[in-house]
């Protein structure tokens, strides 16, 4: 399983290193439609300008059965990102790119010749990946190079000398199918019985909204990678608590009840600290970014 966050070293970097990175590997799509959401943009626009602070989750795009793909309201960052295998990794891992690539939304249906597996949490298979790379190779001139570069990041460790735990961080009941455990995208998939007959488990919860955050059956190595996406720490966290095993982790935001409070998400920090004994230590470290080059709006269908 490929992890979302690509490390080289957190304390020592050499020359920048940088590499193209080739846009297929053989793998296209026979047909292809790309068409401007602007209702979408519209609907997005509306919720920002009433909350500019409003929590708005990302596109994502999916493999279907049948060699079908499809993206809706997306924009190309978003596309660029789930091409690259970027999709759960810092948004300051991608960079580079003219405005509008983060303000105009698209719709993507594809269709291959070749039957996908199904796209999960972290992302589409490689060969859903390789299509959407050579799609936007043709149709929007993609070009990119991944780069090293040094980067404000995060250890993720104890915040007390005693190691003890906060109330808001239990040891994991289990029983559920953890969010990074390649489960399909699509919540309502059927999953098959186990091999000796019993019930699948059903997928863990996790819940962000205004209120706090839940989180079910998360292992710090998990948590730290949930961590370096949240739109308050854009940045790498490693997982330096030593702690064993997965727990239910539960924050609740003091302030989600203060009308002049930010409604972005709890404040995450703080919480960390006091809700559940640990703390983000800020380091510098190696992290491969991908660089845009280049990218021209897409071609009419």
């Amino acid at each position: 399983m490929r992890l979302p966050v690509a490390l080289f070293g957190l304390f020592a970097l050499s020359a920048p290193a940088t590499a193209q990175v080739p846009s297929t590997s053989g793998q296209t799509f026979e047909v292809a439609s790309i068409h401007r959401n602007k209702d979408v943009e519209e609907q997005r626009t509306a919720i920002l300008q009433r909350d500019p602070n409003a929590p708005i989750p990302p596109g994502r795009a999916q493999t279907l059965p049948g060699g079908n793909f499809v993206g809706r309201g997306m924009t190309v960052r978003e596309l660029i990102r789930d091409a690259y295998g970027y999709r759960n990794r810092p948004a300051a891992d991608v960079v580079g790119g003219p405005k509008w690539i983060d303000s105009e939304r698209y719709d993507v249906r594809a269709k291959a010749t070749v039957e996908f597996p199904s796209s999960t949490v972290l992302g589409l298979p490689s060969a859903g990946e390789a299509a959407l790379r050579a799609l936007l190779a043709e149709r929007m001139q993609l070009r990119v190079r991944t780069e090293s570069r040094r980067q404000r990041m995060y250890e993720l460790v104890m915040a007390r000398d005693d190691r003890r735990i906060g109330s808001g961080l239990v040891p994991a009941k289990g029983g559920c199918r953890n969010m990074y455990a390649r489960e399909a995208i699509t919540p309502l998939t059927v999953q098959a019985p186990t091999a000796d007959g019993a019930p699948p488990a059903r997928p863990c919860m996790l819940g962000i909204s205004i209120a706090g955050v839940a989180a079910e059956n998360f292992t710090m190595e998990d948590w730290a990678r949930f961590l370096a996406a949240f739109p308050q720490i854009n940045a790498n966290v490693v997982d330096r608590t030593g702690l064993p095993g997965s727990y239910d982790i539960k924050i609740t935001n003091p302030a989600a009840g203060d009308p002049g409070a930010s409604t972005l998400l709890p404040a995450v920090e703080p919480a960390l600290e006091a809700q559940l004994g640990l703390k983000l230590r800020p380091v510098e470290g190696a992290v491969e970014v991908l660089v845009i080059e280049s990218v021209e709006r897409p071609t009419d269908n």
